[in-house]
């Protein structure tokens, strides 16, 4: 019986959530970018998830206690809430929901809830502090290199971190099974949400995969294209343009504005748009002399005539 599995599959990750643990169609089911989960995950609110984590820890014990419905429902609603932002901690949710809905009140795993909620709920600042120290030490093309393994091979003895405030590896529960047509990968089953952690770090060492801050927007990145990629391709909201884009406008100004051709081409362009406004030239003239202009700066860059006869041509062009 299961109630969540993570698997990766080319430059994707997936997860299933089966709250009724009938290892069928799962209830939840999403895909996202390689290591968009975890990226994610260390993004969220401190402030915000964990007093939701304490006061659902608090309440499942007394649950656990005294079977107080109220205290159960209390907890089932913030977890719910907690599930709808983080797929890893939709599966807080899953196996609480689960306990009940397919095991009745089986005293054993509701005690292994409780356990589990509270060590979270404790650990969960700690955890992504140690998850910061792995990306910057062994990761970090800028900081560490692009060698993971050998980064990995450095910081740690056996399963043991050398610096304790490096995330610590455990043994994980891997199945290996068909993914998709044609095609098998290494599946987790996982009951508590450091796993799913453990999977995407360790992931990203057996297939060599560097991070980086992005230039736009700080945030971390996996590099899965080119290892060179200063600007990310994450999700951005409806509408706004991804880093890569804005980094590519970026560069193609930056080559324009160093590029001499273009400033005397731009400072003439400029002049002659403001005689517009003041009246010297009419709109239909001023958008003739731009498509011959442009026609010699096209020969310019060709270099079928010089900068210097260009910029001669516009110094003596008509209206």
């Amino acid at each position: 019986m299961w109630y969540a599995k993570m698997y990766f599959s080319g430059e994707k990750e997936f997860f299933e959530n089966d709250a009724f643990g009938m290892q069928g169609l799962p209830s939840k089911r999403l895909e996202l970018p390689f290591l968009e989960s975890l990226l994610t995950f260390l993004e969220l609110d401190e402030k915000e998830i964990t007093p939701m984590l304490e006061r659902i820890s608090v309440n499942w014990e007394r649950f656990v206690e005294s079977r107080a419905r109220e205290a159960y429902t209390a907890a089932m609603v913030e977890l719910g809430v907690l599930a709808e932002k983080h797929i890893y901690l939709r599966l807080l949710y899953t196996r609480s929901f689960g306990c009940f809905s397919v095991n009745g009140y089986g005293q054993a795993e509701i005690q292994a809830i409780a356990l589990d909620l509270k060590e979270f709920a404790k650990q969960f600042s700690e955890t992504r502090k140690q998850v910061e120290k792995f990306l910057k030490c062994v990761l970090d093309v800028d900081s560490a290199g692009r060698e993971p393994q050998k980064q990995a091979a450095k910081n740690y003895h056996h399963d043991q971190p050398r610096d304790p405030e490096l995330f610590r590896f455990e043994p994980i529960p891997l199945s290996f099974e068909p993914v998709e047509p044609g095609r098998c990968a290494p599946v987790l089953y996982s009951s508590v949400v450091r796993d799913m952690i453990d999977y995407s770090l360790r992931s990203c060492v057996e297939r060599g995969v560097t991070v980086r801050r992005c230039k736009n927007c700080g945030r971390w990145f996996p590099q899965t294209g080119r290892v060179s990629a200063e600007y990310c391709e994450r999700p951005v909201k409806y509408g706004e343009q991804r880093c890569r884009e804005i980094g590519a406008f970026r560069q193609w100004t930056k080559r324009q504005t160093d590029d001499p051709i273009f400033k005397a081409y731009r400072k003439e362009y400029k002049k002659r748009f403001a005689w517009i406004k003041a009246g010297r030239i009419t709109d239909e003239q001023f958008y003739a002399w731009s498509e011959k202009a442009r026609e010699e700066k096209k020969k310019c860059d060709r270099e079928i005539i010089s900068l210097e006869d260009f910029q001669q041509w516009l110094r003596d062009s008509k209206i």
